[in-house]
């Protein structure tokens, strides 16, 4: 069938963007190729969402004769070049092969450029993705009915035995549920209830929650399909309570930040704080080391981003401290605990999911006003303030005092400050 007019239009403004795209479209159209626009694209066409990755499958050609092709634009890239996916350097676009693989821990990849388009979309996760656009002709290609599913929100794979041989594709769908609100029909809930998810790295996985939570508006459905098939405890085990965490996943999700970095440490935090771990003392103290080590391994388990880690756990373990009243110093000490790592502002947002935005605000308004919002306050004096009276570990006593006496007694003067650090000297 041919693509509505409205996508046939989309597809061609795309391509007129990038005239290398365009002109190699026809160099390959030329050596009595075909190119058909599959993956991802084809599906986000339909859904009328932007389009992230061009993903162009070329049949009736050979690897090298694809290769050729392409050089003649500029630097082909080595990386995919054993799947069957080539690329040009400075271009975001993947050229690939149909292929077949052979089953087993270390697959042998073999091209077949005279492949059926059904045999070449059998290999694609789920039914939705293995849909294809003739560059050429503005034909859809759907030998497993994908455009259907798309409509009525199911996800199926084309093939059970080619989804089963990658176990991260049981996120996929965790992910794709979440950002698409579809539902998986029961064949597939079966089979990815049954995958070994142990020999996937820890890499993938973070890389395929980090998309459930950038991009979809109800992760919460990913996370509820995931408890369904039994498959939710082994990636977040000692839940305290379910419900809870969906409802607020999804609060956090509708948010708006300053970057998808921020989003991250916001996410990881609403599900580290529904974690059943060692509970941290509401007194207003420092949070050390071993305090933090059950939260820290928690989180490593699935996580191994060192930075985005800390702010997680920062955000989760200095939750207790942010006391009704509190005062100016309080929330200047607050300040210097979560940094380097974390500003009062993030910690703020992730507050707000916990506490309620109308709460929330008084803190922000009082962060703002005392100039710690974003960085805690800059010490008056340094150590070289203090060269004449002391030296070595003393002078470091010294520093370390001074920028308490100046934030716990709100002190502005700098000879005001050195002269009752002087005075208080054991």
């Amino acid at each position: 069938m041919k693509i509505p007019n409205a996508i046939s239009i989309r597809v061609s403004k795309i391509i007129q963007k990038n005239q290398f795209v365009k002109d190699i479209l026809q160099s390959i159209e030329n050596r009595s190729g075909r190119v058909l626009l599959v993956g991802g694209a084809v599906r986000d066409l339909f859904l009328d969402l932007p389009i992230k990755d061009l993903d162009f499958e070329v049949y009736g050609l050979t690897l090298d004769q694809l290769q050729a092709v392409l050089q003649v634009y500029g630097v082909v890239s080595l990386i995919g070049k054993s799947f069957g996916v080539l690329r040009l350097h400075g271009l975001d676009v993947d050229w690939s092969l149909p292929r077949k693989d052979s089953q087993g821990r270390h697959p042998v990849v073999a091209y077949d450029p005279n492949m059926s388009y059904e045999q070449a979309f059998a290999r694609r996760d789920v039914t939705i993705n293995a849909m294809g656009i003739v560059m050429n002709t503005m034909e859809l290609i759907d030998p497993f009915d994908g455009l259907h599913d798309l409509e009525c929100k199911i996800l199926r794979s084309p093939d059970l035995d080619f989804f089963e041989q990658d176990p991260l594709r049981l996120l996929r769908v965790m992910q794709f549920v979440g950002r698409f609100t579809m539902v998986v029909d029961e064949q597939l809930s079966q089979l990815c209830s049954t995958i070994d998810m142990t020999k996937v790295s820890q890499e993938r996985i973070e890389q395929e929650f980090r998309k459930l939570f950038l991009q979809a508006q109800k992760p919460s459905l990913g996370l509820q399909w995931l408890m369904k098939i039994g498959k939710f405890n082994e990636f977040l085990p000692e839940i305290k309570d379910d419900q809870k965490l969906l409802t607020t996943i999804d609060i956090a999700a509708c948010k708006k930040y300053a970057s998808d970095e921020e989003k991250i440490v916001v996410m990881w935090a609403v599900i580290l704080a529904q974690v059943n771990l060692p509970k941290i003392k509401d007194s207003f103290e420092h949070v050390t080391r071993s305090e933090k080590q059950p939260y820290i391994d928690f989180i490593r388990r699935i996580h191994h981003h060192d930075l985005i880690i800390r702010q997680v756990v920062a955000c989760v373990v200095y939750s207790p401290k942010l006391v009704h009243e509190i005062t100016d110093a309080q929330l200047k000490w607050l300040a210097v605990w979560l940094a380097p790592e974390l500003s009062i502002r993030t910690f703020l947002c992730f507050m707000e999911i916990i506490i309620g935005e109308s709460c929330v605000k008084i803190f922000f308004d009082h962060a703002h006003k005392i100039g710690v919002l974003d960085f805690p306050e800059q010490p008056l004096l340094t150590g070289k303030d203090f060269l004449e009276f002391a030296q070595g570990v003393q002078l470091g006593v010294l520093v370390k005092k001074s920028y308490e006496i100046q934030i716990d007694k709100n002190i502005i003067d700098k000879n005001e400050l050195k002269k009752m650090v002087l005075e208080n000297q054991d």
